[in-house]
């Protein structure tokens, strides 16, 4: 019973597989006279089809049909072929991979895109050899299609590691002519490189590429045919392609297309991801507009303005202008040797960057303002200009601390030192974004200065305590080293050069200054600095030990400011090397800077405690607080203007911005003030030395800049004089006992500004009188001990 079991099921499969067999043979016959309509849902294993990795097919059960109702059907089938309009043009739309292979070098990669005729295994020729298709400047005798590549994907910028171009490919050639299926037409068959440019330095080396690929590294490949194998068109839906991996040794033919010779001759290793396009015909805009730079073949490449536009400009000008004619220069409200008065309102806020600025610094001319801004991952210098505050270049390079920034004689280019190991050298003339000269060192940088009188000599000083004098003005782009200058056993931390150039001053981290002699009799000459040597060592005891941030040469040559960690700044009379000193700011930890006024009368510093300060030089007292400021962390840069009441300060931290402030005289008329004590302040400024009126300004409406006349009702109180007194200074008042002095302000405890009754103004000792209300007369004063 068993063996008769076992024959009837042999049975019952050989007549199955005999049935199944007449299936495949009529389903061959329809697919020789037909076409396969296209599904629109995406192929989960349209890579395996695509690339020609064959699998075994599954079997699937038909219902039983004779041959004749077959051919009844695929007859219209075969007479629906689509049929696509002679105005739509080969699009490609590249979307993105998956994940590629973690890989150092790779950090922009694109997309390549070939078409090229299966048949040849080359290009695939034009309809039209005089129509461009790739781009819009291809040679007229150019007969196939040349290949276009996609824009980089930027792994830094876009902060992924997935690339995602989402970007639409144009090949402006009839999209009929690459998916019909005619002996004349091609056998159209995209291949996709995904590149990665490479270093300049890569490029040169690889001398056995082709002159047009060195600059490429290669990271996969994939390919898809227009028309299957099948008979099926692989467009208007998103395909997933398999990528390969390049042949490690494949070497290019000559007159061949390298990734056809993979695709043909080598074995396809696949690569770790996938890649996803969509091939469909798409419909030209009927008006592309010209733009800067060409992204098509029907978009004309042109500038902003064309030079028609440029040259009717140039006439129109010369007919409405005389051609002596110069552009209306900025008009400032200091006139030149006019004393500086102390700005006391704010006028710009800049953003800087998302960590702040670090220094500031503005042009010899005054027009525009240099910032050493701080952003997570990169550190712009961003040029501002005056009084617009608009910006004008952000020079980009540095990737850490801006220390210094050094503005050239003529505003025509500026230095910027940075703690990357870098000085380097911007063309703000030209506002070109990249860097003209680099200038590399193998520490940090904490300092850069042109020569005044020779500006193609810098100096630069750092952590290995080291002066350096480059070259700039040669061929290389990291200038020329002439010569390395020791004598400083602690990083050097500033330099500064006398008006002449003459000589310079340099500053380290354990409190030593070195005077140099450095005159330059002719910059051209080979060894320009070969004259250069130390002059002296200023080792004051004072300063043993404590770092020196900074120095500043006094408007008349004569004094120097040295700003140190001890909160102190002190100004140095060369002649003699006596020290005045200022006290009031905090400084013992950060970089904080500090700058005399054009006139040299008054000094502005920053502070650790976020607040600027301002003192007399000539009295060494302390006239202003900037406290509105607000910053939370370290006031580090502060710039004064040349030829302005203006200064700028910045703080280097969160998001913290740069603020400007303006000399406003219609400030002293504000309403904490009456109008006679406004007229009064106004007749003390008019008769008082000039070095001392900044002290006469009251606090503002719109500033609470904080100055020590903090109260103005005191002009109303009336002193008497206990004792005689005889000035000992132009600026102090000489009084009798019985005396009737009209307090107008407070500098401090012990000092006093008054008027007699006669008109004379000027200081006296407040523990020298007594309020008029207390006195009578006839009281004798008190015995002094």
């Amino acid at each position: 019973s068993k063996k008769g079991r076992r024959k009837e099921e042999t049975g019952v499969e050989d007549r199955e597989d005999n049935l199944l067999q007449e299936y495949q043979q009529q389903i061959a016959q329809v697919e020789e006279r037909s076409l396969k309509k296209v599904t629109d849902e995406e192929p989960s294993v349209v890579p395996q089809k695509l690339n020609n990795d064959v699998g075994k097919k599954k079997k699937k059960k038909l219902k039983s049909v004779n041959s004749e109702s077959d051919e009844t059907e695929v007859e219209p089938e075969a007479s629906q072929r689509p049929v696509f309009d002679d105005s739509l043009v080969l699009g490609v739309y590249i979307h993105r991979t998956d994940r590629l292979r973690t890989d150092l070098m790779i950090s922009h990669p694109m997309v390549k895109i070939h078409v090229v005729d299966e048949r040849t295994g080359q290009y695939v020729k034009k309809e039209d050899c005089h129509r461009p298709v790739a781009s819009f400047y291809e040679q007229e005798n150019l007969d196939h299609i040349l290949p276009i590549m996609t824009q980089p994907f930027d792994f830094k910028k876009n902060k992924c590691i997935i690339p995602e171009w989402q970007e639409q490919i144009i090949f402006n050639e009839r999209f009929a002519y690459f998916v019909q299926q005619d002996e004349e037409c091609p056998q159209v068959i995209l291949f996709f490189e995904i590149l990665d440019f490479v270093t300049m330095e890569e490029a040169r080396a690889n001398v056995d590429v082709d002159i047009h690929e060195r600059g490429f590294r290669k990271i996969a490949w994939a390919f898809l045919k227009l028309v299957g194998t099948n008979g099926v068109l692989n467009i208007d839906s998103k395909v997933r392609l398999q990528l390969f991996c390049p042949p490690h040794h494949a070497k290019k033919q000559p007159k061949t297309v390298e990734v056809v010779e993979w695709w043909r001759k080598h074995p396809r290793v696949k690569y770790a991801s996938t890649l996803y396009v969509t091939v469909k015909g798409i419909k030209l805009p009927e008006h592309v507009d010209p733009c800067m730079r060409s992204m098509m073949a029907l978009q004309e490449e042109r500038g902003s303005t064309s030079y028609t536009d440029l040259q009717n400009e140039v006439t129109k000008r010369s007919l409405t202008q005389p051609s002596e004619s110069k552009p209306p220069a900025v008009r400032w409200s200091r006139l030149p040797g006019q004393v500086c008065r102390i700005p006391n309102k704010p006028v710009l806020a800049f953003r800087g960057g998302l960590m702040g600025c670090f220094t500031v610094l503005f042009s010899h001319a005054g027009t525009m303002l240099a910032a050493a801004c701080a952003d997570r991952d990169a550190f712009p210098v961003v040029v501002y200009e005056i009084p617009s505050g608009k910006v004008l270049a952000a020079f980009s390079g540095h990737f850490k601390i801006v220390y210094d920034l050094c503005w050239s004689s003529d505003d025509r280019s500026l230095l910027s030192a940075s703690s990357d190991g870098t000085v380097r050298y911007w063309n703000v003339e030209r506002l070109t974004s990249t860097a003209q000269k680099v200038l590399p060192h193998p520490c940090f940088v904490y300092c850069a200065q042109y020569h005044p009188t020779a500006q193609n000599l810098v100096v630069t000083g750092g952590y290995d305590s080291l002066v350096r004098v480059w070259r700039l003005d040669v061929g290389d782009v990291n200038g020329q080293l002439l010569q390395g200058f020791e004598g400083h056993g602690s990083f050097v931390n500033n330099v500064c050069f006398d008006c002449e150039g003459s000589r310079m001053f340099s500053a380290d981290n354990e409190g030593l200054i070195i005077v140099w002699k450095t005159i330059v009799n002719d910059s051209r000459k080979q060894q320009p600095c070969r004259l250069w040597c130390m002059e002296k060592r200023i080792d004051e005891k004072d300063l043993s030990g404590i770092p020196i941030n900074m120095l500043q040469l006094h408007p008349n040559g004569r004094c120097l400011l040295i700003q140190a960690k001890d909160s102190v700044l002190r100004m140095m009379d060369l002649r003699i090397l006596v020290v005045k000193k200022y006290t009031g700011a905090t400084n013992y930890r950060e970089r904080i800077y500090s700058t005399f006024t054009p006139c040299g009368n008054f000094i502005f510093s920053g502070s650790e405690d976020g607040m600027a300060y301002v003192w007399n030089t000539d009295t060494g007292d302390q006239v202003a607080v900037y406290s509105e400021l607000c910053y939370p962390t370290a006031l580090h840069g502060v710039a004064f203007h040349p030829y302005e009441n203006m200064v700028a300060f910045c703080a280097f931290g969160q998001s913290q911005p740069i603020h400007v402030y303006l000399y406003d005289r219609k400030g002293l008329c504000a309403s904490d003030l009456s109008l006679h004590v406004a007229r009064r302040v106004n007749v003390v400024m008019a008769l008082f030395p000039p070095f001392m009126s900044p002290l006469t300004l009251g606090l503002l409406s719109d500033s609470t800049l904080s100055f020590f006349s903090k109260d103005p009702f005191l002009c109303f109180l009336k002193v008497v004089a206990l004792y005689d007194y005889k000035a000992n200074r132009s600026d102090e008042l000489t009084i009798r006992r019985g005396d009737v002095i009209q307090v107008l302000y407070k500098d401090n405890d012990s000092w006093w500004f008054g008027c007699l009754l006669n008109g004379l103004q000027g200081y006296f000792l407040a523990s020298y009188v007594v309020d008029q209300s207390e006195w009578k007369i006839g009281d004798s004063p008190p015995y002094l001990i």
